[in-house]
């Protein structure tokens, strides 16, 4: 909602700018070409009623169908009214006649867009046969740019709409991406419960039944319950919890490899159990070859449908919006070529020129983004590597806090400055214990390498020794600054990426 309701203030930004450009550029054209005669002043009284109305009404209002048709005829009578005053198809106030078509367009779609450009073009022509100012050439001009700016507003709204969905679509999928890994973590969790009682004593299905029990008793709601192991006569209880009081209700949980059954849980509570319930108790008592298939499923069924809808949307940026951007920022240079003596109205449309340009790069970016493969985070990277090191190497202490990987175009080189660090940390350091610690927040972070080591003095290193030479340069191309200090009491390297 609250994404939402910046887009609209944005939207109203847009429509109000505009909207106060081209009745400023009306303005001073006609008191330039006519002076200030009564038709003239009323003009600038016409226009001006229309974008002082449409700054007025709250945004919220805008949605109403009977409110956007009221504000659209209003609003090319006004215009048009003021066209005619001012000179028909020469008049300057033609491009204010645009504004309604843009709303109309963009706020209803490509029917009220098009229903706006039937009203305007009829205007539009009963306006040049009023003043003989009738022209085929002009007028088929005009009708063109009318429609072209309602079908690439109409565009760029339903685009912008199929966004919207799969935004939403995106986030419950992730809501229940992250409540299914948050069930499969409490399987890990007993799993690892299994391991600690295989390291201290034998493990056996009833030390597993009662760990079992004791897991389902934290995470859901029951009375009691049984285990029971399947055997050549027939099921064996192995673990029992709790009492099965009068009245309550009995819940059986198979539990199975693949096809093959291996015994059931059969949990007794006041209530029946609830789906949620349900499906956190079977997550629960899964094997641990289960459990583990299950987690490396749920992450490759994620990362693909996270990436084909990340291509999607990269596509629907690239094709519509962009051209959409484009259309608009060739508009505003046809406006800066025909009108070059005003120095403040090319000041204004500079500066929208530039609004336009630094929107066009950012869809540039997030589609460059979006089109970049997952890298893995850099805590599975630093993990990969401490994980291969032989027995007599230096402890390595990995404290990441990663809320969100680096920005796609930024990972790679953040990774190779964090595993050259680490790797000469090992290599060189001589020292029994590395730290890496750090945050890391999509476009910002910051990432500390910590050794203990004897360290070195950076004036006696040779050039390129180490790879510091690399790593100064990788950071200097994406813009993040590189800290390494070295004492005798260990070496460290600091990099930070981001606003400060």
């Amino acid at each position: 909602m609250l994404n939402q309701d910046r887009r609209e203030l944005r939207l109203r930004r847009v429509f109000i700018l505009l909207s106060w450009l081209t009745l400023v550029l009306g303005v001073f054209l006609s008191f330039f070409d006519q002076g200030a005669t009564t038709p003239v002043v009323v003009a600038a009284v016409l226009g001006g009623t229309y974008v002082v109305g449409l700054q007025t009404i709250p945004i919220s209002y805008l949605s109403r169908q009977w409110l956007q048709d009221l504000l659209t005829t209003a609003g090319i009578l006004l215009t048009m009214s003021a066209s005619a005053l001012t000179g028909g198809a020469a008049s300057p106030y033609l491009l204010l006649s645009l504004s309604p078509v843009l709303v109309a367009a963009t706020l209803g779609g490509l029917r009220p867009g098009l229903a706006a450009s039937t009203l305007g073009i009829a205007a539009l022509t009963i306006v040049t046969f009023a003043t003989d100012t009738f022209d085929v050439s002009a007028v088929l001009q005009w009708v063109a740019l009318i429609l072209l700016v309602a079908i690439t507003s109409a565009q760029a709204r339903r685009v912008l709409l199929e966004s919207r969905t799969r935004e939403m679509q995106l986030t419950r999928a992730s809501a229940e991406a992250t409540a299914r890994i948050e069930r499969l973590s409490r399987a890990n969790s007993l799993l690892a419960r299994f391991v600690e009682e295989a390291d201290s004593r034998e493990l056996n299905p009833v030390t597993v039944g009662i760990s079992a029990l004791e897991e389902l008793a934290d995470s859901i709601s029951m009375d009691g319950g049984v285990i029971a192991l399947a055997g050549n006569d027939g099921p064996v209880v192995v673990a029992r919890a709790g009492a099965e009081s009068p009245g309550s209700i009995r819940t059986v949980i198979p539990l199975s490899v693949g096809e093959h059954s291996v015994g059931f849980a059969a949990i007794t509570s006041q209530d029946e159990l609830t789906r949620n319930d349900w499906t956190v108790a079977h997550d629960l008592l899964q094997p641990v070859a289960l459990a583990f298939g299950n987690i490396l499923l749920l992450q490759d069924i994620a990362q693909r449908a996270v990436r084909e809808e990340r291509q999607r949307l990269a596509r629907d940026l690239h094709d519509e919006i962009g051209p959409s951007l484009a259309s608009l920022g060739l508009a505003v240079d046809l406006a800066l070529l025909r009108h070059p003596a005003d120095p403040d109205l090319a000041q204004h449309l500079q500066v929208l020129r530039s609004s336009v340009t630094g929107l066009v790069e950012d869809v540039r970016s997030t589609v460059a983004d979006l089109r970049m493969s997952p890298q893995p985070s850099i805590s599975e990277v630093l993990r990969r590597i401490a994980g291969d090191l032989p027995e007599n190497s230096p402890k390595v202490d990995i404290r990441l806090e990663e809320l969100r990987p680096p920005r796609p175009s930024l990972a790679p080189d953040i990774a190779a400055i964090v595993v050259e660090a680490l790797r000469n940390a090992i290599a060189h350091s001589h020292a029994t214990a590395i730290i890496v610690h750090g945050t890391s927040d999509f476009d910002e972070g910051r990432i500390t390498v910590f050794d203990d080591g004897t360290g070195f003095d950076r004036s006696k290193v040779s050039d390129g020794r180490f790879g510091l030479v690399g790593m100064e340069e990788r950071a200097e191309r994406m813009g993040a600054s590189l800290n390494i200090s070295s004492t005798h009491r260990g070496t460290t390297v600091t990099i930070a990426w981001g606003p400060e």
